[in-house]
């Protein structure tokens, strides 16, 4: 349970003997225990005593590393940047890349640390481009190397920008596997660095460096019944996902709730069709915003097609932009859904993030 007040402090002149204890608890209930040096970073104290924890931008923008602290106080550089709403600071949210401990504390990290994954640099070389729609760009690339890329469905990894020094996140959309081959699906920008990379220079061959596996938005285990809210690009994790139950026969049942803003923001149809014809429970819902004439579509927010019944008994993932998650996550709260079985990932305009 988040604490019932703000954690953070203003940054103060603690002598350099205070050494807070931090305690961290991870969500398949294993515990780490450490002292944290004055002003050192969470995430900095853990590193220092051996324990590994999900991080990725380290400047606290990504929102990798966000964590809930359950008692004590932290605080934050006033240079820090913090991407957390003010309503999530209010619940206990923090960035342990950035909080530092001003007193014991406690924290919950909502990832099992026997899964984490350590990132590493790798290339990938461009095998097909395609326009799945007239604001989405699909890509097709093989890795280079003799291994696989080990990640968990719903994960993301960091590509440079060929010919920049600019980074950008995208969630793979295939299952994890033996193949090398991984796919992204990308959302035009008018003013993005990938975009333009994609719309004017992008051909097969093109060699693209990397680094991940990153995140903590990844499929669990279990046998409940799964809630997806997918917006635009969004809707790429879920498909590993989906691809990963059906590779493990983990038939659960599954509704996933797809949104874009126009009518030819549509794609990926015929794959969730593919979907429903091999997963025995398998519901897909489509909303567009900006009016369709189609009676299969809903005309609207992709929220509207949250079901009470859906929310309450589900895990359920959320992944799209700040506003659609954050209204979701609001949704599914009112229905009853408890914290701990709403896992999602925002996209963040920055190359911590994934978008």
């Amino acid at each position: 349970m988040a604490s019932s007040h703000s954690p953070v402090k203003a940054r103060s002149s603690r002598g350099a003997e205070c050494m807070p204890t931090v305690t961290l608890s991870f969500a398949d209930g294993d515990r780490a225990v450490f002292a944290a040096r004055s002003g050192e970073t969470i995430l900095a104290a853990a590193r220092r005593a051996g324990i590994a924890l999900a991080s990725d931008c380290e400047i606290g923008d990504c929102q990798t590393c966000r964590s809930t602290c359950l008692a004590g106080e932290i605080e934050y550089d006033e240079l820090s940047s913090i991407s957390l709403s003010p309503g999530e600071v209010e619940a206990g949210e923090i960035l342990p890349c950035v909080a530092a401990a001003a007193t014991d504390l406690e924290v919950h990290l909502p990832y099992e640390r026997g899964k984490l994954i350590a990132a590493k640099p790798f290339s990938i070389k461009v095998e097909r481009i395609d326009r799945l729609s007239s604001s989405v760009v699909g890509i097709s690339a093989r890795m280079l190397g003799l291994s696989a890329l080990k990640f968990l469905p719903g994960q993301y990894v960091n590509l440079q920008v060929p010919g920049t020094s600019e980074w950008r996140s995208y969630s793979m959309a295939n299952a994890p596997g033996e193949q090398r081959v991984l796919e992204f699906f990308v959302r035009l920008l008018d003013d993005g660095i990938m975009s333009r990379y994609l719309a004017e220079r992008a051909a097969p061959g093109d060699v693209i460096q990397c680094r991940g596996p990153q995140g903590t938005f990844y499929l669990r285990s279990g046998e409940r019944p799964v809630l997806m809210v997918a917006g635009g690009t969004g809707v790429a994790p879920m498909t590993s996902m989906l691809s990963q139950m059906i590779a493990s026969k983990e038939y659960r049942p599954v509704a996933l709730c797809f949104g874009v803003n126009r009518t030819d923001d549509l794609f990926l149809l015929d794959q969730l069709a593919k979907f429903r014809q091999v997963l025995p429970s398998f519901d897909f819902r489509i909303a567009v915003a900006e009016g369709t004439g189609k009676p299969d579509l809903h005309c609207g927010f992709v929220t509207d097609l949250i079901d009470a019944e859906s929310a309450a008994n589900s895990d359920v993932y959320l992944c799209g932009p700040p506003a659609m998650t954050e209204r979701a996550r609001t949704i599914v709260t009112e229905f009853g859904a408890p914290a701990s079985s709403i896992f999602a990932e925002k996209f963040i305009a920055t190359a911590g993030g994934a978008v």
